[in-house]
This record gives C-alpha cells, structure tokens and sequence, in this order.
C-alpha cells in the first residue's frame, strides 16, 4: 500500500494496474525513434548515390569531349578534326561564347538520340569550354582527348 500511495502523490500509476502500459508506452517511444533513425539513414544513402547514366554532372570537361565531342570531331570527319590543341585560349573562348550553340543546334547524339544542346547541361558545356581552354595550343599544358 505504501508503495501505491508514493506513486499516487506523485501522479504515477499503481504498479498493479499501470506496469504494463508504462511498459508498451516506452516500447512504442522506441519504435518510433528506431522508425526515425532509419529514415534519416535511408535518406543520407539516397542523397549520396552517384547517378550512372549521361546526366552525371560529376563528369570533367576531358570525359564529356571525349564522349560528345570528338565522336564528330575526330581524325578524318567531315565536321573537322578537333581537339584542344587545335585552336588557342582565345579561339577556344570566342567560339563557346559566339559559335557554339548556333553551330550545334542541329547536331544529334546518335547514341542519346537526341540534341546535343537538349542533352548536355550549361553545367557540362561549360566544364567542356574549360577543358578545351586549360589545354589549348598556347596554354601551358596543351593537350589532346586522348592523352
């Protein structure tokens, strides 16, 4: 009785009748922060997945030339053999900045099928002008997609 009266004056339940719902309320109270935690994991894992496909914006400028540019611009094309080295920072910068989109907006990727301004982002674009820039004729590490 003793006991019961403690837990009466201080607003708790007598053992007897309020052990068990003590019991689940506390077990529910875990179950809900273990139903939190995992979707907090879930969505940390979610959110540092890479995608695999052509829209990985992770891509350098060197791979995207590799894969969208020289396909036409190679040895031997009918659209000209390009690669870095083929003009200077200059040529390179004016071309990105007037040329570019008017000379490629009918250009289709055979392999996307679709348009090439309608796949690469500006995002990727713009890692592609640097690339070709970094390594134009008259920077200090000229280079071609194939080094």
């Amino acid at each position: 009785m003793r006991i019961a009266y403690a837990h009466s004056q201080r607003g708790l339940s007598s053992p007897s009748n309020g052990t068990l719902e003590s019991v689940q309320e506390a077990q529910m109270r875990i179950i809900k922060l273990l139903v939190i935690a995992l979707w907090i994991a879930f969505v940390a894992m979610i959110s540092t997945v890479t995608p695999v496909s052509g829209d990985d914006k992770k891509e350098n400028g060197k791979d995207l030339y590799k894969m969208d540019c020289k396909v036409c611009h190679e040895k031997g094309s009918p659209n000209g053999e390009y690669t870095p080295m083929s003009l200077t920072q200059e040529q390179w910068k004016k071309f990105f900045d007037n040329k570019f989109a008017a000379t490629h907006k009918e250009v289709v990727l055979k392999a996307e099928n679709k348009k090439l301004l309608e796949f690469l982002t500006p995002e990727q674009i713009s890692k592609i002008k640097k690339f070709c820039v970094d390594h134009a004729a008259d920077s200090e590490q000229p280079q071609t997609c194939s080094e």
